[in-house]
Formats: C-alpha cells, sequence, structure tokens
C-alpha cells in the first residue's frame, strides 16, 4: 500500500472532512476508453482492511458512455445490494483517455458525489490499467518496461511507463503536496508513436511491455521494436488491455489513505492537452 502523508493546514482547509465511521463503503468508475470499469468495495479507516464487493465492464464499443454508465451504476449497486446513498466516497479515474468518455465519467462523479455532499477521489486512468497488467502477471514473468497506451487521436498517443515495480507506487501524478502518490521515473505524456518508440529504446530494456488500446495503433512504428517485445497469451491481451474494477479500487483507496480527497466540485479531468474544440478556438482567435 502506498505510504501515507500529512497534509499541509493550507491544504487541509480546502478538503472535506473524513467520514467518521470506521467502515466506508465506495463506488468508482472509470470512463477514458471504449470499455468502461466499475467497482463497489467497502475498507476499514482502522484496520486498514480492503474488500472487493463487485467489479464490472461495459463495453461501449458499439454505443457511447453516456448511454450505458448510468445503467451500469445502478446495476453495481444492485449487484452489491447497496444504494447509492450508503456510499460513503466516489472515485473516478481523471485521464488521459477518450475526452468524451472523461466528459461524462467525471461530470456524473462530480454530479452524484455533489448532490450527496461526499468526497470526489480522482485517479490516473492509466496507472489503474498498468497496475492490473502488474498484478495479472506478477506470478509469471513481469517485463522490464511496461508502457500503458491509449489512442489520443490526431497521430499521437497517451502513455505512462516505467519499472514496474515503480508504477505500483503511482496513484496521480503530482498534485499539491501529495508527490508520494507518483514516483518520480515514471512519465506520463501525450507524444507522437515515434518519440515514444525512441524512449523506449533509449531504455535500453531487455524486454518490454506495452497495453491498452494504443499498442494496436501505429503498427508500423511498434514493429521496429517487436523483437525485444515481451510475448504474451491472446487471452492475456485481452484482459491487460482493459482497466478491471479492483485495480481502479485499489488506487483510490490508496489516495484515500493518503488524505487525497476533494469536494466533488474540485475534481477536472487530466486531458494533458487540448481538446479538439479548444485548438479551433485558439486558432479562430490568432486569426481574428
Amino acid at each position: 500500500m502506498l505510504p501515507s502523508q500529512k497534509e499541509s493546514g493550507a491544504a487541509r482547509k480546502h478538503l472535506p472532512a473524513r467520514p467518521r465511521m470506521s467502515s466506508m463503503k465506495f463506488i468508482a468508475w472509470d470512463t477514458s476508453s471504449k470499455t468502461a470499469a466499475l467497482a463497489t468495495f467497502e475498507a476499514d479507516t482502522k484496520t486498514k482492511n480492503f474488500l472487493l464487493i463487485q467489479e464490472q465492464n461495459l463495453d461501449v464499443t458499439l454505443t457511447t458512455h453516456s448511454e450505458k454508465l448510468l445503467f451500469g451504476i445502478n446495476q453495481i449497486l444492485k449487484n452489491s445490494n447497496l444504494n447509492i446513498q450508503d456510499i460513503d466516497c466516489f472515485g473516478v479515474g481523471l485521464g488521459p483517455g477518450s475526452f468524451t468518455g472523461l466528459r461524462v465519467g467525471i461530470t456524473t462523479a462530480r454530479t452524484l458525489a455533489n448532490a450527496l455532499n461526499k468526497p470526489l477521489i480522482g485517479i490516473s486512468s492509466l496507472a489503474a490499467l498498468a497496475r492490473g497488467a502488474i498484478m495479472e502477471l506478477s506470478t509469471i514473468n513481469l517485463p522490464d518496461l511496461l508502457i500503458a497506451t491509449t489512442d489520443a487521436c490526431k497521430g499521437e498517443l497517451f502513455a505512462l511507463y516505467g519499472k514496474p515495480k515503480d508504477i505500483l507506487n503511482c496513484v496521480i501524478p503530482n498534485q499539491e503536496t501529495h508527490h508520494k502518490l507518483w514516483h518520480k521515473d515514471v512519465c506520463e505524456k501525450v507524444l507522437s508513436p515515434q518519440k515514444l518508440i525512441h524512449k523506449i529504446e533509449k531504455k535500453k530494456k531487455q524486454n518490454w511491455l506495452a497495453i491498452g488500446e494504443g499498442r494496436n495503433r501505429y503498427l508500423e512504428h511498434w514493429v521496429v521494436l517487436s523483437a525485444s517485445e515481451m510475448a504474451l497469451e491472446t487471452a492475456q491481451k485481452t484482459t491487460l488491455n482493459q482497466i478491471r474494477g479492483k485495480y481502479l479500487a485499489q488506487l483510490v483507496w490508496a489516495a484515500y489513505q493518503a488524505g487525497f480527497i476533494k469536494k466533488a466540485l474540485q475534481v477536472f479531468p487530466r486531458y494533458l492537452r487540448a481538446s479538439s474544440a479548444e485548438l479551433k478556438l485558439k486558432r479562430l482567435s490568432d486569426t481574428a
């Protein structure tokens, strides 16, 4: 579990008070990719015990997160024998990832948490994806370098990369005073496939593994490094390329223990890059 950290007086003033009960119920979701991940879990703030209640995935390849998310939330609560009023804290993936998907997931989390006056915790979507691969492969074999990546469109990729043992100490990049929630040697950024491949080459690791939707994009660039890529079975590739609810839940719980809790309306997406609408607006203003 990640180490906890005391908050500064200035930071503490802006954070909602933690509920006083020792046993808390959480719900979390991520909508950064074409497969949404949801989880409910219970955790004890005194003993630090963590219990996953339910997890599920929603495929939105042929639909949208706006059509599926509320249905998924209702379904997982029902399967967990919970009502939304039973939830003490909400968690959500902040990206990077699909701009539209993130807006749907984060707006829903902000709205529900704010309406119920509950705290909201945001975590890195790519860290949740990477954590799943590390935990699933830890009993078999781990690569020297792990890359969690998703398509950023416009000829770019969102990527998180580093050593597996360092990535396990990543929840959300440096935020306020909570620098212990991200390992300094792990990078999360948006870059072209050429630049990403170049960075992998510079690491000079014996083997590497890339997971996520971005691995199946720009194949002409990935093939350059195919000789040193760690081999996986087809079933493993399918599992590792999706965020699992239980690993999302683990990061939300780690962030909670570190004191990284916020009021609902203080949580925002991590796009890493301006949206198409913002870029268009900038171009119009520059030519005005």
